[in-house]
């Protein structure tokens, strides 16, 4: 059974026995105030004389003789009887014994059957001076008839009265009802996987407004967590794909040092090098690629180190030096190249200096190493609202949309057409952005108006 049909089979079991209550109550309190009358009548009637013989009062009344009468004599033998009701129809007379009669108490009104069962009576037993009983007796016939007659429109009054409550009360109940089978279509629609499903039920004070507002909020902390939790995993995902791409590109890196060393190691074993100036050129050539595989292991250690989170020395830096010997460095390493620097002096900031080198070597060197000698570098340091800004703009070839996203992935290189293939191994940006993200700072790329590429490093002043 549903929540409604058990509010409305309650609603309606309440009203009923309400109704019941109220229609008892109502049906005894008419009663009793009827029989009050009759008894009243009575009580009025025993101031007749009853000892003057002939027709008494009413006997021949059209209308019907009110009360039976009985009179007994001394020895209470019955002397006279009037029968209430019509003369064509009499009443059958009450069920009482002759006075004196010990059941029937005498000036107190009581309550006996007709002798045929058929009629009920309010008795009044009297005693006269003379020392003749009388008996009044009034019938209840009218009682009754009104009583009856009351419960039989109580009766139906109350089945109206039922009839609207439960209309009305299952309209209500459908209403207020109404926030609850949205939750339920909502919770549906969640478990079948659309967690953006709201009840979206207006807090109005009431306990299913209460329970509706506290359902979403319910709904928003589960759909948060898990979004958090989804990304979470694609996060997982992603930076165990990046682990395995970086071991796997490690691993291709150191092994081409490798295979040159042991190469020459089993050339020489085998006698294949006899010549000095072979043996020489050989372990020339062994010397470079331990050279190179060293500055591949200590690349890689920074990173792990930057990774893992291990804090940077935090001393001041003239950033603006920096810059300058930077500067200073690219002019005379290729001195063709048209350089226009704007420095501004005395930019400071809080971190390790010799990273911090490391960061602007590594954004020079990648000009170096992508664009032609004669290309011009725009090189601007600014200071404003807290933070410093080193800008590197070439106007070189530039960086293919396709591997914008990647160039500062580990071991990352873009195509022929933007290298020069003078070794580097792919890591010269990661080190820099992990280098300024552990600063606090970032570098973000740009293209450079024109063509080429613009590089930006954004660190706190400090």
């Amino acid at each position: 059974m549903t929540l409604r049909s058990r509010l409305l089979l309650l609603l309606g079991s309440l009203v009923a026995v309400a109704l019941l209550f109220s229609g008892g109550l109502v049906v005894g309190i008419t009663r009793a105030s009827l029989v009050d009358e009759l008894d009243n009548d009575l009580l009025t009637a025993r101031t007749t004389d009853f000892t003057v013989p002939g027709p008494r009062r009413g006997q021949d009344d059209p209308t019907g003789r009110r009360f039976a009468l009985l009179v007994f004599n001394r020895s209470g033998a019955l002397i006279e009887q009037l029968p209430s009701g019509f003369n064509y129809s009499p009443d059958s007379l009450p069920a009482v014994a002759a006075l004196p009669d010990s059941s029937l108490p005498t000036g107190r009104i009581v309550e006996r059957p007709s002798v045929d069962g058929t009629l009920r009576y309010r008795v009044l037993a009297l005693q006269l001076p003379q020392g003749q009983g009388v008996i009044l007796a009034a019938p209840m016939r009218g009682v009754e008839a009104s009583v009856g007659h009351l419960v039989r429109n109580l009766i139906v009054v109350g089945l109206v009265v039922l009839g609207l409550v439960l209309v009305f009360g299952w309209l209500i109940i459908r209403r207020n009802l109404r926030p609850l089978e949205q939750m339920t279509g909502t919770a549906a629609r969640i478990s079948a996987g659309d967690l953006s499903q709201r009840v979206g039920v207006a807090d109005d004070g009431s306990e299913v407004g209460r329970l509706g507002r506290a359902f979403d909020t319910m709904l928003d902390q589960i759909q948060s967590a898990f979004v958090s939790q989804q990304t979470a995993l694609e996060e997982k995902e992603r930076s165990e794909g990046r682990l395995r791409q970086f071991v796997a590109d490690a691993s291709h890196e150191l092994r081409t040092p490798l295979t040159a060393l042991r190469g020459y190691a089993e050339l020489y074993n085998a006698g294949g090098i006899e010549d000095r100036a072979e043996l020489e050129q050989a372990m020339a050539r062994i010397g470079s690629e331990s050279r190179r595989m060293a500055v591949l292991v200590e690349d890689l250690l920074l990173l792990a180190r930057l990774d893992q989170g291990r804090p940077l020395r935090r001393e001041p830096v003239n950033l603006s030096e920096l810059v300058s010997d930077a500067v200073n460095d690219l002019a005379a390493v290729e001195p063709e190249r048209p350089v226009a620097a704007a420095v501004e002096p005395d930019v400071s900031v809080a971190g390790d200096e010799d990273r911090l080198r490391q960061v602007i070597g590594n954004l020079f060197a990648n000009v170096r190493v992508h664009t032609a000698p004669e290309t011009p570098v725009d090189v601007s340091l600014t200071s404003a609202d807290g933070v410093s800004a080193l800008t590197i703009a070439d106007h070189g070839p530039g960086i293919e949309l396709g591997h914008v996203g990647r160039i500062f992935d580990r071991f990352y290189r873009a195509d022929a057409g933007r290298s020069r293939d003078r070794g580097g191994s792919g890591l010269g940006l990661s080190i820099a952005a992990s280098i300024a993200a552990a600063h606090g700072g970032s570098i973000s790329h740009a293209a450079t108006p024109g063509g080429g590429a613009t590089f930006t490093l954004t660190l706190p002043r400090g």
